[in-house]
């Protein structure tokens, strides 16, 4: 019954992304937002998750205020899910004809010196747009990825990121991985921004609450002495395009192993927390951020 669900759902995506493709692309984020409006208002899909996690961070917020930032949060995931099915045709036409870049005159300037760097990423925006247009404008970007349950929905999700231009990399084997590719002047990208539990997180605070964090991209920084930044990509309402904007995660290692894993994972999480503040509706409230705490019994979702 498992593989019987997972055909009917493969088949499903790809009806969906043919039939994409004869629509007139307005129509086609204009059916992501109703598809977000059908997930918050019907099918309710973690919504008392997304409501917990937005009134924890906007306090000073109203019900109403909470709700609307939930809402618009749906149509922005839904929107995305069409643009990434879209993929073909937004290669077709031209990825960089959707998207302006803001940020990225250094990771040029690595290009030209053949240097690799670190690309931390969060499901915010248009994620797999942003992968896709940097690729189109030349950089040479591998990125980290876990295997989706669904096989067949997995190798589609691959064949599209592979179209594109994105080099992959199994979470399985990614620190010798990405080693390898920093040190043959590829970009890694990896998405940090969820619960890291206790294993691989280091607990830092994320809007005023300690929070597993992903001490990858610091461990990254430790073993490869590469640069790192922070992406993201920006919806620019009422147009069909986005910004990517870069920033430079910055800090000094000391040399204390353990300091400077937290202190930078700290440095990157202040920028996306600052991000998320201001693009509210940009950001996957569907995730458990908060699951694991810092100390054992505290139960965030209780």
């Amino acid at each position: 019954m498992k593989k019987l669900k997972h055909i009917i759902e493969f088949a499903a995506v790809v009806i969906a992304g043919l039939f994409l493709r004869i629509l007139p692309y307005g129509l086609v984020l204009c059916l992501g937002r109703l598809i977000g409006d059908f997930a918050f208002y019907i099918l309710k899909i973690r919504r008392k998750i997304v409501l917990r996690n937005i009134s924890f961070v906007f306090p000073e917020k109203n019900e109403s205020e909470i709700k609307a930032i939930a809402r618009d949060s749906y149509r922005n995931i839904g929107m995305s899910f069409m643009e990434f099915l879209s993929l073909p045709r937004i290669k077709k036409i031209g990825v960089l004809r959707f998207v302006d870049f803001e940020g990225t005159k250094p990771l040029d300037n690595l290009v030209a010196e053949k240097k690799g760097a670190v690309l931390i990423g969060a499901h915010f925006g248009s994620w797999e747009l942003l992968g896709a247009a940097l690729c189109a404008k030349g950089y040479p970007l591998d990125a980290l990825f876990y295997r989706q349950h669904n096989e067949y929905f997995n190798n589609l999700v691959e064949s599209y990121r592979k179209m594109v231009g994105l080099g992959l990399i199994p979470l399985k084997f990614a620190l010798r991985t990405c080693l390898k590719s920093i040190k043959r002047g590829r970009f890694i990208a990896l998405l940090a921004d969820q619960d890291a539990g206790r294993r691989d997180g280091v607990f830092v605070k994320f809007f005023n609450r300690y929070a597993a964090t992903n001490k990858g991209p610091a461990v990254f920084a430790l073993s490869t002495g590469a640069s790192i930044f922070m992406g993201f990509c920006i919806r620019q309402k009422p147009s069909h395009k986005h910004k990517i904007i870069f920033v430079p995660v910055e800090y000094k290692f000391t040399g204390d192993m353990e300091k400077d894993i937290f202190e930078f994972t700290c440095a990157y999480t202040k920028i996306y927390e600052k991000f998320c503040a201001e693009y509210p509706d940009h950001w996957f409230w569907f995730h458990k951020r908060w699951k694991t705490g810092k100390t054992p019994g505290d139960n965030f979702y209780a």
